[in-house]
Parts: structure tokens; C-alpha cells; sequence
């Protein structure tokens, strides 16, 4: 049996990653920066960079061997930023417009004297970024947690850009049901991208017997892909690379979908690509 290969049609970086790494790319040509912290939740793009001259500090230091310092692509906190500010950095702000738009959105619900709450993965740089812009805000994962939370008298949600729209809004109505008698505010600031990616998954879906996830098996974008894949019934995994892939993955599989999470490099991809057709070949001839 042949192993097959299908895309999808939304993989990858979308047109913010994409644009904000062509800022960086431009600003390396004049020199080396620091980013404080990691570039992005992908050690395949961070080393990438980090190869062109892009070095990482310590977001929290306050001070780095570079003059210019470069904020990642999941942003930081308005105070950290005013700190690096303040202690005499030039700061290359690469926040996605999407997250500033979230954190935005959250200042605004803090203006409305809502209990701010930010729906996504607690562990992720993004959900601690915006989190950081109101005092008092809180990550939400799950259902379970948003369960758990002591009454407020008004709540105010944003979400995590990369998490699923189901995800965000099963959190959010599991919170009107613990609190019946509170108010809620629930904007959606998921990414219309990361809309478009999970769309690409069901269209493959309808092809495929498995689906493979390029990227960080713990960044927020390829957890939402791999929870889209496998309520559509269909076996999903992450794979950083093309040397994590194993042959024995394929063994009975024929039909194999392939997407990308947001912040994998189109290189990878391509060599996840590569090795599954080579793979899939191989098991041709057997």
C-alpha cells in the first residue's frame, strides 16, 4: 500500500508571523539584538534566528548585551515593556497584532470594571503576555477551572489568539453556568488565521486516516490543531522535525494529512514533507 500526502490549504505562519519576521530579518542586517526570551514557542524558529545574530536574554534582567532589545511575537506585559524602556533599551517591538489587539481588548474590560479573564494555556508566553496588561487577570484553561472560580460580580473574557473558537467559548459558558447571576463580557479574540487552519483540518479530514502537526507539541496552535484533528475522529501527533518522525507511525496508515502550526518555518515543513513521501515510497516498493 502507498502511502499518500495531502497539505492543508492553511499551514504554517500566517501574514503577521510572517511580516513581523521579515521586520526582524531586516533589522538583523544592521547588527545582532537580544529578544527577550524566546522568539516564539518553536526551538526550530528560535535557533533559526538565533543563527542570523538574533541573541535571547532574560525578559526580566533589564539588561542585555545589545542596545536594541526585540519584544517576541507573543508579546510581553506593559510593565516589563516600560521597564526595558526605562532602563535605556531601544525596544523592536515584534508583538502580533493579534495579541495587541487581545490585550487591547482586555485593558478595555478592565476599564468596565469587569474580573479579567484570559481563556488559553496558562504555560503559554501569549496567555501570560496578555494576562500581564490588567492587575488581576487570570488564565483560564478549561471548563473545569472556569468552574472553580469564586464569584464576581461582573467578567470580562478575551482568549488566547491561538486557541480553538470551541475552546474559548466551551470556557466561557461553563463559567455563565457557575455564575448565573453575574455579568459577562466575552469577546473572541481568537485568530481569524488560526480559524482558517482548524477549517483546513476538517476539509482534510475528510480525506485522510491520520494527521500529522508540524511544530512544538506544547505551543498553543499545534494543541488546538491536534484537539480539532482528533474530534473529527482522526489519530493526531506533533512533530518538531523531520528526524522525530518514525517509520513505524505509518504502519497500516495510507492516507496521511499534513498542517503546521503557527510559528513551525516553512523548512521544517518541507522536510516533514519530504521524508513522508520518501517514507511512503519506500513502503510502495515493499
Amino acid at each position: 500500500m502507498r502511502l499518500q500526502l495531502r497539505r492543508a490549504m492553511v499551514a504554517g505562519h500566517g501574514k503577521e508571523t510572517r511580516e513581523a519576521l521579515a521586520r526582524l530579518e531586516s533589522r538583523l542586517k544592521r547588527g545582532p539584538v537580544t529578544v527577550l526570551g524566546p522568539l516564539a514557542p518553536d526551538a526550530a524558529l528560535c535557533e533559526m534566528y538565533r543563527r542570523r545574530g538574533a541573541l535571547e536574554g532574560d525578559p526580566l534582567e533589564f539588561r542585555a548585551p545589545t542596545h536594541t532589545v526585540v519584544v517576541p511575537l507573543n508579546g510581553l506585559p506593559r510593565e516589563t515593556r516600560r521597564r526595558w524602556k526605562d532602563s535605556g533599551h531601544e525596544l523592536f517591538d515584534l508583538t502580533l497584532p493579534s495579541v495587541r489587539r487581545a490585550q487591547t481588548a482586555l485593558n478595555l474590560l478592565t476599564l468596565e470594571h469587569c474580573k479579567p479573564l484570559v481563556a488559553g494555556f496558562r504555560d503559554d508566553a501569549e496567555s501570560l503576555s496578555i494576562a500581564g496588561e490588567a492587575a488581576g487577570a487570570a488564565v483560564v484553561e478549561d471548563a473545569e477551572e472556569a468552574a472553580l472560580l469564586p464569584f464576581a460580580p461582573k467578567f470580562g473574557i478575551v482568549c488566547q489568539t491561538r486557541i480553538t473558537r470551541r475552546q474559548a467559548s466551551v470556557t466561557a459558558e461553563a463559567l455563565r453556568l457557575r455564575h448565573p447571576d453575574s455579568r459577562m463580557v466575552f469577546l473572541d479574540t481568537t485568530s481569524l488565521t488560526m480559524l482558517e487552519r482548524e477549517r483546513s483540518v476538517e476539509a482534510l479530514s475528510r480525506w485522510a486516516e491520520s494527521i500529522i502537526v508540524a511544530g512544538d507539541a506544547k505551543e498553543a496552535s499545534v494543541r488546538a490543531l491536534i484537539e480539532t484533528a482528533r474530534r473529527l475522529g482522526l489519530p493526531a501527533k506533533a512533530v518538531a522535525d523531520a528526524g522525530a518522525l518514525d517509520p513505524g507511525d505509518f504502519a497500516g496508515v495510507g492516507r496521511i494529512g499534513l498542517t503546521a502550526g503557527e510559528f513551525s518555518p516553512d523548512a521544517v515543513i518541507e522536510a516533514i514533507a519530504a521524508r513522508l513521501e520518501t517514507e511512503g515510497a519506500g513502503k510502495s516498493a515493499t
